[in-house]
């Protein structure tokens, strides 16, 4: 019968005239709430002892803050006797809620059917004390100090855990925490204060409406930390729905905060998405566990390194905001490593003040899958700051050091495991294998803005293959931060295809020699011993050692030609003289039965100063 009843909505709000006798709530389809308790005492007089229970409801009309005591009662619902024991109902609110918002009625909420006394006494108050059914009943101050709390709340199994009262008072800071048996979705609404409690909608979208609350879930629990931009009265709603649930999250439970002093503080970034620290949907999406919990995360030397712990491989992207920051510059801020069984994201941070670092993350392999937020961490740097020079080079890759994608494309036992490396010296050397034998390139580069060497910065990067190891040896031209790029393809005349990145931060003030230019019948197996670099004195005389796998006749050609000789251990060497004003030299050799000398790298020679 109820199911089939809408609540009278233009009686309520005194536009037309109430209806309140069962016959006129029948015949009309609508009533208010003394019209639903009339029409369900008639229906019980066929067997079921009930008594109307007139009362005051934290229902529409409400006032938030609002004295009862001496005010009229201005609700009625029921009692019932069902074998020997007294129960509680509300046919008006069972049968829906009034959205005031929309001036709509949304039907049925089967929670007001024979509710329990400890949880009808939340949003219901009967003028007679008996008809509160508790074994200690509590006065209409305590009735009007209680958090109200919607049937939702019950339904999902939350519990209150602080504060225990409506009207929260602070300095500068509230605390709101909520217990959950079940894993349950939450976010809030904070809003300039409204007098009527049901004035808001009472659903939400996943994200919250307030830059100043940050709220976190963990196992357990749900807490929402509030820190009130001004002073002021403001209304705070809590909003949850299941984990499991695609639909709008329902409003549970309503507090208002009156703040006297606000705190002094910088500003926190917004939060578009549910909670800070690891979602409540992070272990679906393979993601179990962070080396940061759900708290501000102070940062000390202006960086730090955020870890993902994962239980199948995944890719990520992340994302910094900081209020002041540009996206452009939050972009070189971050460095990502995608390993198998853990994503890391090194931060970098040029400002003070407070960051959100966002991270998504889908299946390694599914590249048609969306990427899903898991992690919202905010980091909070007071002191020291990461200067615009000390920022990531742009055009870094998502996968910085070895990991999934090496791994994939057989390359392993790589002698530096993370994607940053530092030198105090200009120089450094990355070994790895390649299993699969694939063809490889490699990139150096960094901020053009940057003072740019005479030389190309491809003179600084040299390459030794031998059977399947691979040494990428680097000599940086002078201090800064410099991208180091692997490439690799596995079929002849394809494009080459990224593998990772390393970030190299060179602090050595002494400029870095180039290595010779590089020609392609430098080969796997070749192997330069010295000279090691590519400018070389003039007027000088030079040791040349070579390895050439089956070279039969290797010569270094400046002014003149000389033949290198093949020593036992099976290299070639002599000495050179870097004179007679030519200023290149060529490193040749003839293989197998040609007799023709191919160029394998070229070495320039220094200027000679001239004499004054």
């Amino acid at each position: 019968m109820f199911l089939t009843l809408e609540y009278d909505i233009s009686g309520f709000l005194g536009r037309s005239e109430k209806l309140s006798s069962p016959e006129e709530v029948i015949a009309a389809g609508r009533g208010v709430c003394c019209g639903y308790s009339s029409l369900c005492s008639e229906m019980c007089e066929m067997g079921i002892e009930c008594q109307e229970v007139p009362g005051h409801s934290k229902g529409v009309g409400y006032r938030q803050g609002q004295s009862l005591r001496g005010v009229k009662s201005d609700h009625l619902w029921n009692a019932v006797l069902l074998s020997g024991q007294w129960f509680l109902l509300d046919a008006c609110w069972g049968a829906g809620r009034v959205d005031m918002e929309n001036e709509s009625f949304v039907k049925f909420d089967d929670f007001y059917f024979l509710t329990e006394p400890e949880e009808f006494i939340h949003s219901h108050f009967p003028d007679e004390e008996r008809w509160q059914l508790l074994d200690r009943p509590i006065s209409i101050e305590e009735f009007e100090r209680k958090v109200f709390k919607t049937s939702a709340f019950f339904t999902l199994g939350l519990r209150l855990m602080q504060p225990h009262q409506c009207h929260i008072l602070t300095d500068g800071e509230a605390n709101i925490s909520l217990g959950f048996s079940r894993p349950t979705t939450f976010t809030f609404e904070t809003t300039a204060h409204q007098d009527l409690l049901h004035s808001g909608s009472s659903e939400q979208r996943d994200s919250p409406k307030s830059s100043f609350g940050l709220l976190t879930v963990s196992h357990r629990t749900m807490k929402l930390q509030l820190l009130p931009p001004a002073s002021g009265t403001y209304d705070v709603r809590i909003f949850a729905r299941p984990e499991s649930a695609t639909t709008n999250l329902k409003w549970v439970c309503s507090f208002t905060v009156e703040c006297l002093v606000p705190r002094a503080m910088e500003e926190i970034p917004e939060n578009p998405f549910l909670s800070w620290g690891l979602q409540p949907n992070a272990q679906l999406q393979g993601v179990s566990g962070s080396n940061l919990g759900s708290e501000v995360f102070q940062v000390e030397q202006g960086s730090c390194e955020v870890v993902l712990k994962t239980s199948h491989p995944l890719m990520l992207v992340c994302e910094l905001v900081h209020p002041k920051l540009d996206p452009a510059v939050a972009k070189r801020c971050l460095a990502t490593q995608i390993q198998s069984d853990a994503l890391t994201c090194n931060v970098l941070c040029p400002q003070r003040g407070f960051y959100r670092l966002s991270i998504f993350v889908r299946d390694y392999e599914k590249t048609d899958v969306k990427f899903q937020n898991v992690a919202n961490f905010l980091l909070h740097c007071k002191g020291k700051v990461a200067s615009l020079e000390e920022l990531f080079p742009p055009n870094l890759g998502s996968a910085c050091g070895p990991g999934s994608r090496t791994t994939e494309f057989g390359f392993s036992k790589f002698s530096h495991t993370t994607g940053i490396l530092s030198t105090q010296q200009g120089k450094c050397n990355i070994t790895f294998h390649n299993q699969h034998d694939l063809e490889l390139h490699t990139v150096l580069s960094r901020d053009e803005i940057a003072k740019q060497s005479t030389l190309p910065l491809s003179r600084y990067l040299f390459c030794t293959y031998t059977d399947s190891k691979v040494t990428v040896s680097a000599s940086l031209p002078e201090k800064g931060v410099y991208r180091l790029g692997l490439y690799a393809r596995t079929t002849p005349g394809d494009s080459f295809n990224p593998m990772c990145d390393f970030v190299l931060r060179n602090t050595c003030d002494q400029q870095g020699a180039p290595f010779p230019c590089v020609y392609s019948a430098w080969r796997k197996g070749c192997v330069l011993f010295e000279p090691r670099m590519g400018l070389l004195e003039p007027e000088s005389w030079v040791r040349f050692r070579v390895r050439v796998p089956g070279g039969q006749r290797v010569c270094v050609v400046g002014e003149t030609r000389t033949d290198l000789k093949l020593n036992k251990s099976r290299v070639w060497e002599g000495d050179v003289f870097t004179g007679g004003g030519v200023s290149q030299l060529k490193l040749a050799a003839a293989s197998g039965e040609s007799e023709e000398m191919a160029v394998m790298m070229t070495f320039d020679i220094r200027p000679a100063e001239k004499e004054e």
